[in-house]
């Protein structure tokens, strides 16, 4: 198992420039787009993820089996392409992902004509004759069952209609494969209350040859920022009309102070000075859930109430994110509470809460966990993060980049 020591530095530097890879969430849906329209493309800043990696692989191995590890969008992803190809393949994976939601998905390919089905050693795709047609969605615990269908539907016979339910999980992502595939040339009518999504029999024509940088790697990135001492942070390829919900995150670090300014598609981060900042925030993650780990340890690391609601599909990530941050929360000065199924509030016990025992961090085979926790030794706790490889499934350089905060970490493997 690999580990890593953070030990904050008493001298650190006052600007640090970073450069990110590609968002993981476009990456993939470019990925898919591109192998369905045999586009001969080479796509710049493509996520460096695990994630992207894996999907890639799957798409152009030509393996009978084939194992997608932990990566829950690959998979789902996958189903939807084998199923509309024809090829009849096994998806596997970590026995945590074969836990995760796949049933609503399995479900609507076969209605469409697939042969899809699931037992306790992965997916089996067998050779089926997908047809569009009108689909009834009901709620889901993950927008990717809609994403992935939706990716295949330009080349589906008769095109294809999607009713979906009143509240869509994650909608942000579906907003997001809606916008890229009409970039790509499908023809895509949605109605305007997204209860509505119709796809035509019209191939992907136009490419993408450019990604935007990840805006939830980049929320990382804020977060070690206002923990730090540094004054000014560059981070290079953000786009200020992003595709990518999660630039929500600079609304939220406004409120602690820190001030994000657009540069020629990049973002320069400073702080103000002599700001009060709130007692108590009360916060939504219904449509950015991925943000709930930053956003959680912001508050928690600036001794600020944080009120959370719109958890539910945090139970069906990569861990329960909803127990697993309770669970490493507990190990600080922290008041975590379960208010409901969908909600939590934290309250940071006051007084000076750090100590100079070393705190061990367990991961849960959730990258997010490490990402979002590491930052909270800048305030001066030392961290032993188990696991720390976990982070390549959407961050391979984070250790790195956490360095240029002043941040001095050790290697150590098992």
């Amino acid at each position: 198992m690999s580990r890593v020591l953070l030990n904050s530095l008493e001298i650190s530097p006052v600007e640090a420039e970073f450069a990110l890879a590609g968002s993981k969430s476009i990456s993939q849906r470019v990925l898919i787009i591109n192998y369905l329209s045999d586009l001969n493309i080479n796509v710049n800043n493509l996520s460096d993820s695990d994630d992207t990696t894996v999907l890639h692989h799957g798409l152009y191995c030509g393996e009978s089996i084939i194992n997608v590890k932990n990566s829950g969008t690959a998979l789902r992803f996958l189903m939807s392409v084998f199923a509309l190809k024809n090829i009849n393949v096994t998806l596997t994976g970590s026995q945590h992902l074969l836990k995760r939601p796949m049933k609503s998905l399995i479900e609507l390919l076969n209605l469409l004509g697939g042969s899809v089905s699931k037992d306790n050693n992965g997916i089996h795709i067998k050779t089926g004759c997908l047809v569009g047609s009108a689909l009834n969605c009901d709620l889901m615990l993950t927008s990717q069952f809609i994403s992935s269908i939706l990716l295949i539907s330009p080349y589906l016979k008769n095109g294809m209609t999607l009713n979906l339910p009143h509240k869509i999980y994650s909608r942000p992502y579906v907003e997001m494969t809606v916008s890229i595939m009409q970039d790509c040339g499908a023809q895509v009518a949605v109605n305007d209350n997204y209860s509505t999504i119709c796809v035509s029999n019209t191939q992907y024509s136009k490419k993408i040859s450019v990604i935007e940088s990840d805006w939830t790697s980049a929320s990382y990135l804020f977060l070690a920022f206002i923990f730090s001492d540094l004054n000014t942070i560059k981070i290079s390829s953000l786009y200020q009309e992003s595709i990518q919900n999660d630039q929500v995150i600079i609304d939220f670090f406004a409120l602690l102070g820190v001030v994000t300014q657009f540069v020629n598609n990049n973002i320069i981060l400073t702080k103000k000075t002599n700001l009060h900042l709130p007692k108590k925030i009360e916060w939504n993650f219904t449509h950015n859930p991925d943000l709930f780990p930053t956003i959680l340890v912001a508050c928690f690391g600036l001794g600020i109430e944080l009120f959370a609601v719109g958890l539910t599909t945090l139970a069906y990530k990569e861990s329960n994110r909803i127990i697993t941050m309770k669970n490493e929360l507990s190990k600080f000065n922290c008041d975590y509470k379960l208010e409901s199924e969908d909600s939590i509030c934290m309250t940071p016990i006051g007084g000076d809460n750090v100590t100079k025992e070393l705190i061990c961090i367990d991961t849960y085979q959730d990258h997010r966990i490490a990402l979002a926790l590491a930052p909270l030794t800048l305030l001066g706790w030392k961290l032993q993060i188990n696991n720390s490889n976990v982070i390549t499934k959407s961050y391979p350089n984070f250790w790195t980049d956490l360095c240029k905060f002043g941040v001095q970490i050790k290697r150590k493997s098992k």
